[in-house]
């Protein structure tokens, strides 16, 4: 049995790919960037380690190949080079940044998201791999009013951030791939946390959202029975609907649709059929809070902001051009191949299962900090 080539396998979606294939006897190797701290080795051992620990299982371990996705052939040794065209068949391409904005062209996200995605293909085209795996987005659709089809992005009507035109530009480049058979294409909307245990490594999106709740809510006074009414007016209708996928469903369709050959060739959007709303996600971080009095006030200006109001506002920054609206994505592809998966609903404990995650891992603080001593005591062996 070949091996399967990931990238991206140190974050959040690459690494329960991982995991998940290991689990299934399949055989894996990742391309892993060293720090100046700890090897590609010892990078993959934390975070394996880490699911391990969070998910009650014992994982075999994958074919460690060091390398930076931006430089030449993605810095893989010519002796790793020839490993891989012996022993890989395919290609899934996880790695990202998340940068919504950068200073230019050779920043990031372009830097990762398009010359790492060009080098990579160069590197398959060496090794003669030519089935190619891409984990784009479902944003890269841009400005383009609704419902986004399953088909390639034209990129006609503009996009909100850097980061929605290099995950574009990545697909064109991979699409333009003369030398690969078939390409496939997984779009992802906004990947949350497990929605069995809360478990994340990011803190952006929701988990930003919600942690900016948090500090706003518990920083202020409770009545006798704990309650803390929380005076804010919110410029939306709460109705908004936000295309959240939990990250453990993600990484299951991707290993189900990696193994199936009818996926080939096609662009997968992975999307939930039953969109969670803003008011649903107010009102179940208030339960989590024991908390109430938010006002939703449509989309119009708010002049003489409160101080709970000026805090929340603070956080609205990158993710404003999101605020009143969501694309509605078609998942034709994905009813069709997996009618047995639907994404799992957002509902209340889920949420509180974010939140009681985010409160135990001190909102990432405890996770790198662990991390960290974990990664030293690697490199003194």
């Amino acid at each position: 049995m070949s091996h399967v080539f990931i990238t991206g396998a140190t974050g959040l979606l690459g690494s329960q790919i991982v995991a998940r294939l290991l689990q299934q006897d399949r055989r894996v190797a990742v391309l892993v960037r060293p720090t100046a701290r700890a090897s590609g080795r010892e990078r993959m051992e934390v975070v394996l380690t880490g699911l391990e620990e969070t998910l009650g299982i014992a994982l075999p371990r994958p074919v460690v190949i060091e390398g930076d996705l931006p430089a030449p052939r993605c810095g893989v040794s010519d002796v790793d080079t020839a490993w891989i065209g012996r022993n890989c068949s395919t290609v899934l391409h996880c790695a990202a940044s998340l940068e919504f904005v950068g200073p230019d062209r050779t920043a990031e996200p372009w830097r990762t998201n398009v010359d790492g995605t060009r080098m990579l293909l160069d590197l398959t085209r060496v090794t003669g791999i030519d089935h190619f795996h891409y984990v784009s987005t479902a944003y890269v659709c841009g400005l383009a009013p609704g419902p986004i089809a399953e088909t390639p992005s034209s990129g006609a009507h503009g996009f909100r951030n850097d980061y929605e035109a290099s995950k574009h530009a990545a697909e064109t480049l991979v699409r333009s791939a003369a030398f690969l058979r078939e390409p496939t294409f997984y779009r992802p909307a906004v990947i949350v946390g497990d929605s069995r245990t809360g478990a994340t490594s990011t803190y952006h999106g929701l988990m930003a959202m919600l942690q900016l709740m948090i500090v706003i809510v518990r920083n202020l006074p409770a009545d006798e029975t704990g309650f803390r009414k929380v005076d804010l007016r919110l410029s939306m209708t709460g109705d908004e609907k936000r295309n959240l996928i939990p990250v453990d469903w993600v990484a299951e369709v991707i290993v189900r649709l990696l193994a199936d050959p009818r996926a080939r060739g096609r662009t997968i959007h992975l999307a939930p059929e039953h969109p969670i709303t803003i008011r649903q996600i107010i009102d179940f971080t208030s339960s989590y809070l024991n908390s109430g009095g938010v006002e939703f006030c449509g989309p119009r200006s708010i002049d003489d902001l409160s101080d709970t109001e000026s805090a929340a506002y603070v956080g609205k920054g990158l993710y404003e051009a999101y605020e009143q609206t969501d694309p509605v994505f078609a998942i034709d592809n994905l009813r069709e191949l997996l009618p047995d998966l639907p994404c799992p609903i957002i509902d209340e404990p889920m949420l509180h299962r974010f939140l009681a995650y985010g409160d135990a891992d001190r909102w990432g603080k405890r996770r790198r900090q662990a991390s960290g001593r974990r990664a030293l005591a690697a490199g003194s062996r």
